[in-house]
């Protein structure tokens, strides 16, 4: 048994939506579907009734699910106080955050807050939005920074974890230009459209479908390129292959110059937040101070 099959059991036991758990706990649904069905051969009974719309536990699954419940909290307690003693003996404050974050937002951030108090030991780990959220979660790192919005949920327990909002940014879709200066891909045309895609389940592809979803005037789209690092899209984007959807402050420079330009009106724009988490147990003086800063100036 492994402790991943209670967590996606609960977060099932709350959406009781098998497509919906599956895109908060950052799987596909066909996986997601294996794990449960692996958890329910453990146990030896069915814990959840497909047959009702929406789905339902059964019996022995709401009876299971305190059991689940207990075991996981338990075990993430243990896990953070293990944690919080390692952590006390680091002298850096440590930040996970999407590289996007990293380069577009992060360092122009840093500058305002060492404004306010004075020059500060810090460190980053880049990776994708399920591993920052373990890093959180295990105390590998004590901030953590992310893009927000309401159809793309983070998994994290607003009992057990703080946050602040920092910035508000926009996803918005771009294309080189054409000799004219207008977009060479653009989403007033009938399409197909080229398109280049974030791998499905990360935070962009999530909003994009669902802003597509439900704009119903949207074109059809040809899918030319996939790659899971935005400055990768980026590139083949300025190199006339396809439209893609960018943050606004990661498009800023090319933007400005010229060689990226917006490929749709605002009705395609998707507002965003930039957020920063915290687990909400007493931390170090350093950290304390430093989320003490933060506040003030959050957006």
């Amino acid at each position: 048994m492994d402790l991943i099959w209670l967590e996606d059991f609960l977060c099932l036991g709350t959406t009781l939506s098998f497509s919906r758990a599956a895109a908060i706990r950052n799987s596909t649904q066909p996986t997601f579907s294996r794990r449960i069905r692996a958890l329910e051969d453990w146990v030896g009974a069915p814990l959840v009734d497909r047959s009702t719309v929406p789905v339902a536990l059964t019996p022995e699954g709401r009876t299971f699910r305190k059991v689940a419940e207990e075991i996981v909290q338990s075990l993430h307690q243990e896990r953070d106080n293990i944690a919080d003693a390692g952590r006390s003996k680091r002298s850096f404050i440590s930040f996970s955050m999407l590289a996007n974050i990293a380069m577009s937002f992060f360092p122009d951030w840093l500058d305002s807050i060492e404004a306010r108090t004075g020059r500060l030991k810090t460190r980053v780990v880049c990776a994708n939005q399920h591993e920052c959220v373990e890093q959180l979660r295990e105390g590998r790192c004590d901030i953590y920074i992310a893009y927000f919005h309401e159809s793309a949920l983070i998994q994290l327990d607003p009992e057990r974890f703080d946050h602040i909002r920092l910035a508000h940014d926009r996803l918005m879709p771009v294309s080189a230009p054409d000799a004219d200066g207008a977009p060479l891909h653009h989403l007033d045309s009938e399409g197909p459209v080229a398109l280049l895609d974030h791998p499905q389940q990360t935070f962009t592809a999530k909003l994009v479908e669902h802003r597509l979803m439900l704009n119903k005037g949207a074109p059809t789209f040809e899918s030319r390129h996939e790659n899971a690092m935005t400055a990768g899209l980026k590139a083949m984007a300025m190199r006339g292959r396809g439209l893609l959807w960018l943050p606004r402050r990661l498009a800023t420079e090319e933007l400005d110059a010229g060689t990226l330009v917006e490929a749709g009106g605002p009705q395609w724009s998707i507002p965003i937040e930039i957020r920063a988490y915290r687990r909400n147990v007493e931390e170090r003086r350093d950290v304390e101070r430093f989320w003490s800063a933060i506040q003030p100036l959050a957006a």
